[in-house]
């Protein structure tokens, strides 16, 4: 009889371990965008259990997944046209975040800024890609009664980043595959007003890249005048064993710092998807969420953090067409604090 506590105490231990080892896995969507899967870029919290993402290749509406207190889908994927956007005038939406502001909720969507493929036998990379307008593009989406969704767009904002950023500008001439320009990350530093860009390619000294923009007025005209660049950010990522860019970033205010997904940085790389937390510092450090392992088959390009029926939680959305939800209290979402050393007290000569 008494052999049975510890039994039980050390089964609780082995389901624990269990827990925090288990990797993220996609959830398919139940259907499909034609007769490819959605290709969900990233993803913003909307409202209590609801969520709306991107698809890099349908760049006149977004998606709305409602998600009940298990974290299962209610229903399909909901599509929200976006009013005011002319034909065309998008393409290749890849970073997108929400604010609560003056002008009430306001979504931002980044193109990735990106070359076409142009010339695949040129020697030079450089003259590989050719220049397409509607991937230079910014938008202000504002969220008006029912869920309506209306934006403003500056066309020509990639070349108003580029100028003021030196760190890219030779990578702007080239294919993403050529370490050319790429952002595929969108941010908001609630701190400074700011967006932060999250650069898939280039990296610069090997490190993850964040240009950040701060708005000037969230409520002012919606062109370059309304900006002003900071300095950039490089993140100081563990080594991976292969090059890694930013994937994905979004604020998460119940742990006041970003989320941040990175990936592998070009089609070539190998390296996995893992998640950091960064709470801003212009320094780079980054803590690592150690036991948030994906599963190979999944390609995570958004993170959100958000509640559903009042609960806490992180989700994901898949490149491949899928998503999934860990709750705020699941093991997997600890992070390790590294703790300062404490100061060993000197004894005072002749004391």
């Amino acid at each position: 009889m008494s052999s049975a506590a510890p039994k039980k105490s050390a089964s609780k231990a082995a389901s624990a371990r269990k827990v925090r080892l288990d990797k993220v896995r996609s959830i398919p969507f139940p259907e499909k965008a034609g007769d490819d899967v959605f290709n969900a870029s990233e993803l913003v919290p909307l409202a209590d259990g609801r969520f709306l993402f991107c698809d890099n290749n349908l760049n006149s509406e977004l998606f709305e997944l409602r998600l009940d207190a298990a974290g299962r889908m209610i229903g399909g994927l909901e599509r929200r046209k976006i009013k005011n956007l002319p034909d065309g005038a998008v393409d290749d939406m890849e970073g997108m975040t929400i604010v609560d502001g003056e002008r009430g909720q306001t979504i931002y969507v980044a193109t990735s800024m990106s070359l076409k493929k142009g010339n695949a036998k040129a020697k030079k990379r450089s003259e590989r890609g050719e220049e397409f307008a509607p991937r230079n593009a910014l938008l202000r989406i504002a969220v008006g009664r029912g869920g309506r969704l209306a934006a403003e767009v500056v066309p020509d904002f990639k070349h108003w980043l580029v100028e003021r950023s030196p760190g890219v500008r030779k990578a702007a001439r080239r294919l993403p595959d050529d370490d050319g320009l790429n952002v595929e990350g969108l941010g908001w530093d609630p701190k400074h007003g700011a967006l932060l860009f999250g650069v898939r390619t280039p990296l610069i000294d090997g490190r993850p890249l964040i240009l950040r923009v701060r708005i000037k007025s969230q409520a002012g005209e919606w062109d370059v005048s309304n900006f002003e660049m900071l300095a950039p950010v490089r993140l100081c990522i563990e080594d991976a064993g292969a090059a890694q860019g930013v994937r994905s970033i979004e604020y998460d205010p119940s742990r006041q710092a970003h989320l941040v997904v990175v990936g592998n940085s070009t089609s070539r790389s190998k390296a996995p998807f893992e998640m950091y937390l960064w709470d801003g510092n212009e320094a780079g450090r980054v803590t690592k969420f150690r036991n948030v392992r994906f599963a190979k088959a999944m390609r995570p390009e958004g993170v959100a953090h958000g509640t559903i029926d009042g609960r806490g939680c992180v989700v994901f959305v898949d490149d491949l067409g899928g998503y999934q939800v860990v709750f705020d209290d699941d093991p997997r979402l600890e992070i390790e604090r590294r703790k300062t050393p404490k100061k060993k007290s000197m004894k005072r000569i002749g004391a």
